[in-house]
């Protein structure tokens, strides 16, 4: 009878499951005692309706969907016995990966940020001293009896311009390019122990977060860096900070 075949089929399918057996098996993991009393009780639920069912005759209908029904066990128990065997791995590698005395696994240890030198050390521009020369509230920047100038900025409504001027000298006895648009440095303005604020981005041909040209020996060139402050705090101004971060770590230093 089909029935009976369907029910041999789904036997030995199982059956291999249970034992590893055949060549197409043999990847499969041994099962543990849970797994095989798991897998069992299936078994002995599927043979008892069959039992069950014995007198009747079953329709084409009944027959395919036992099919699928044994195909979908099949399945799934291959499915559960691959979860299980990753869970494992993985545990496995876990154990491996811990210390023998039961710690945490060992944390890289971070690089410790690099005394502050100097700004033209930190901005990596050999051959240069760099040093904070003050600061000026205004409402433009160059200032307007500055007839050769190229470009200008005004402070936003509501604001002032903060200005800080820095003294860049070639310290070397040859003409120096001092190329600060390469370096890529974000400088950060804090007033009064304040929030931080990015300097502006600017066209100021002074500007020296963009500042690219050639400084003769022993000679020097003022740069400027740029925010815009409140006019309460324009005219309360007790202490200011720049900080600098690059690709390779970040400083900050109390100019005043």
């Amino acid at each position: 009878m089909k029935k009976s075949g369907i029910l041999c089929n789904i036997v030995i399918s199982i059956g291999l499951l249970l034992t590893g057996c055949g060549n197409s098996f043999d990847h499969m993991p041994n099962l543990t005692e849970e797994e095989s009393a798991l897998i069992a009780e299936y078994t002995a639920g599927i043979l008892l309706k069959h039992d069950q069912n014995a007198g009747k005759l079953a329709s084409d209908t009944e027959i395919i969907a036992a099919d699928e029904r044994a195909a979908v066990m099949q399945a799934n128990t291959e499915a559960f016995l691959a979860a299980s065997a990753g869970e494992n791995g993985e545990e496995g590698e876990q154990k491996e990966g811990s210390a023998d005395d039961g710690s945490a696994a060992a944390v890289p240890e971070q690089t410790a940020a690099a005394a502050f030198e100097g700004i033209a050390e930190f901005c990596g521009v050999e051959g240069f001293r760099i040093e904070y020369a003050g600061h000026v509230v205004s409402d433009s920047y160059p200032p307007a009896e500055g007839a050769d100038m190229v470009f200008s900025m005004d402070a936003t409504e509501g604001t002032k311009l903060l200005v800080l001027k820095f003294i860049a000298e070639n310290v070397t006895s040859e003409d120096r390019e001092l190329d600060m648009l390469s370096q890529d440095i974000r400088f950060g303005i804090s007033v009064n122990n304040g929030p931080e604020k990015n300097a502006l981005s600017t066209l100021l041909l002074d500007d020296f977060s963009s500042f690219k040209g050639v400084i003769p020996a022993q000679s020097s060139v003022v740069v400027v860096l740029t925010s815009e402050i409140g006019l309460e705090e324009a005219d309360t101004i007790s202490s200011i900070s720049l900080s600098m971060q690059s690709v390779s770590g970040s400083a900050t230093t109390l100019l005043e």
